[in-house]
């Protein structure tokens, strides 16, 4: 039986099939919101206040560090599978749809890059320019990315439900797109993959993950949201 699909705010869509894309909503979920929150932070935080700058510079390495990585296996592992597949197929319009996939990850790179550089300038009190930079990259990260996200929900998903079944899909999950991580890692992830979610989807992510991540997540959520408001200055919704 086919998992029902799992569809959250700002998803653009949740096309049906084998394969269970909870996971990867949830991170799309966790991209989605991360964005939202850095612009956010960034309007609220004067220009010289340094200390603030460098908190939340150090909190948006660990946002490139997950989205980053998270593209990286799109691209050495996903598309190649599915190119494969629909060019055996000649299926012409899912392979053009791939291509874009691809396209649009090096659109993000340039943006990601020069918010970084952004980020440490104003650390460093270097905001002749960076304020203004920083804060309409943030807004053109958030276009560019919710664009990126939406076509891969409402278009490659539909092309992964057609060409991968099921068990194939949990199978490379578990082998090829998980991320081993240390305690220290998985208690800062764990938590920070959740943030936000309605409690129905929380629910659901924590009983496919099991006992250990759920244990993670009980220790490690109170210390995770006080982080956060440190970084961001205000507490999570």
């Amino acid at each position: 039986m086919s998992p029902t699909p799992l569809l959250l705010p700002g998803q653009a869509a949740s096309p049906p099939g084998p394969a269970d894309m909870t996971m990867m909503y949830v991170l799309h979920h966790a991209f989605r919101r991360d964005v939202q929150d850095f612009a956010r932070a960034a309007a609220a935080t004067p220009p010289g206040d340094r200390a603030r700058w460098s908190r939340l510079g150090s909190r948006w390495q660990l946002f490139t560090h997950e989205l980053h990585q998270h593209h990286t296996k799109e691209d050495e592992i996903l598309w190649p599978l599915l190119l494969e597949r629909v060019r055996a197929a000649g299926d012409t319009e899912a392979e053009r749809v791939l291509h874009e996939m691809e396209a649009e990850h090096a659109v993000l790179d340039p943006l990601l890059a020069a918010a970084s550089a952004a980020f440490e300038r104003l650390s460093a009190g270097e905001d002749d320019r960076a304020y203004d930079l920083l804060r309409d990259t943030l807004g053109e990260l958030g276009t560019v990315l919710g664009h990126h996200l939406g076509h891969e929900e409402s278009a490659a998903i539909e092309i992964l439900q057609r060409y991968v079944g099921g068990d194939e899909w949990h199978e490379l999950e578990r082998t090829r797109f998980r991320t081993k991580q240390t305690l220290a890692e998985a208690r800062w992830f764990v938590p920070w993959a959740l943030k936000g979610l309605p409690a129905e989807a929380e629910h659901r992510v924590l009983t496919l993950a099991g006992p250990p991540l759920r244990i993670i997540n009980a220790v490690s959520k109170r210390r995770f949201r006080a982080q956060e408001q440190e970084a961001f200055g205000f507490p999570e919704a």
